[in-house]
């Protein structure tokens, strides 16, 4: 529930922006911050498909072109994936604000850029440099409720 109301969000914003600014993409936060928190080393799959669904609703919505967002959104949850596997579980909680940070800037990095690539970067990259840094504030608030939530788990 909690990635279709950021997804809408997202919607919404870029509505209400009218294409003047570039929104950060909250729905893939929310998959990135739900999966950090996945106690069940599971192996992503919802990730994966909830990536591909609303990368596929973001293309037909805003881009036309089905497939630009949706294999950078699906990229990236992959990586991500990939990466919190490969960290121990002691590794995950303790001193870890540059790996979460970094997970968090992979979910915003990637699906921008692969369109900015795909049409060169005379075409998007002022764009792709914008939304980076409008990012900012939502990855260091997400990074912050996830430390919270963590912190919050460990005293139970």
């Amino acid at each position: 529930m909690l990635l279709i109301i950021l997804w809408l969000l997202q919607d919404l914003l870029t509505v209400f922006s009218g294409g003047g600014m570039q929104i950060p993409g909250l729905f893939m936060l929310g998959i990135v911050y739900k999966l950090l928190l996945d106690k069940n080393d599971e192996d992503g799959l919802w990730a994966i498909w909830s990536a591909f669904a609303g990368g596929i609703l973001w293309d037909l919505r805003w881009v036309g072109i089905p497939g630009f967002f949706t294999l950078g959104y699906v990229a990236a949850v992959m990586i991500v994936i990939q990466v919190w596997a490969f960290i121990p579980p002691q590794g995950r909680v303790s001193g870890s604000g540059l790996l979460i940070f970094a997970l968090l800037e992979v979910s915003q990095l990637l699906p921008p850029m692969l369109p900015v690539l795909i049409l060169g970067g005379q075409a998007g990259g002022h764009f792709f440099i914008l939304q980076q840094v409008y990012s900012l504030p939502a990855i260091f608030l997400t990074q912050y409720i996830y430390f919270k939530r963590v912190k919050d788990l460990q005293k139970l």
